[in-house]
């Protein structure tokens, strides 16, 4: 009996030569590579923003910085505000910061109140009131510098009239304090404002009385 030809099937209809363990590891493989292909863009992502987070940071810690270099606050203030027109500034050679004096003057001037300074052992006569002072410095760091520079560290101020204090004020710095690299203007102008009334305000007042009053008299014509 003659055997059937053999039928050999075409090559596109054969079947995979891949066996079934094969075939599911590769597929794993493409699974692996698209999940670590995500995980690199989420990855990326994060630390896109965990750089602008810090870039923020930094922005804000520098801002408050700057903010803190133009304001001071008195560690404490003994007594109420003076009510004084002309004060009298007796020098202390041992604080060696040259604008101090100048920035505490200014500081006066700017609450309307004249001084005058004088050595020690010369008081001028007809002093209202005399203000004495004293003075530490020290060194440090600002953020992100590596530069060391000086700061008024501790600055005490006393008012005394007719040998009686008026009123004594401290600033000292301590702890994380960010307005330790505050200038010695802004430094006394924040003791100064809490140690002496603001002569300004009755300047102030006094013409806007006195504007009131030359209205009244001469009212305006209709």
């Amino acid at each position: 009996m003659t055997s059937p030809p053999t039928v050999r099937a075409p090559e596109a209809s054969r079947p995979s030569s891949l066996s079934p363990v094969a075939s599911l590891i590769s597929r794993r493989r493409c699974a692996l590579a698209a999940f670590a292909a995500t995980l690199t863009l989420t990855l990326d992502g994060c630390a896109w923003t965990l750089i602008q987070a810090a870039d923020a940071t930094g922005s804000v810690i520098q801002a408050g910085y700057a903010i803190a270099s133009n304001y001071s606050s008195p560690t404490f203030v003994n007594g109420r505000p003076a009510d004084v027109q002309h004060v009298c500034i007796e020098v202390n050679p041992t604080v060696s910061v040259g604008d101090f004096v100048p920035a505490l003057q200014l500081a006066l001037e700017r609450r309307g109140i004249r001084s005058d300074v004088y050595n020690p052992g010369t008081s001028p006569a007809g002093c209202e009131a005399r203000l004495v002072y004293n003075a530490a410095i020290d060194y440090g760091r600002r953020s992100f510098s590596d530069e060391s520079i000086q700061y008024l560290s501790i600055i005490d101020l006393t008012l005394i009239q007719s040998g009686r204090i008026l009123v004594t004020a401290r600033y000292q710095t301590g702890g994380l304090n960010t307005d330790r690299f505050s200038s010695a203007s802004v430094k006394l102008g924040g003791l100064i404002e809490r140690m002496v009334v603001d002569r300004t305000d009755f300047a102030r007042q006094e013409q806007q009385q006195q504007t009131l009053q030359t209205s009244q008299a001469f009212p305006p014509s209709h």
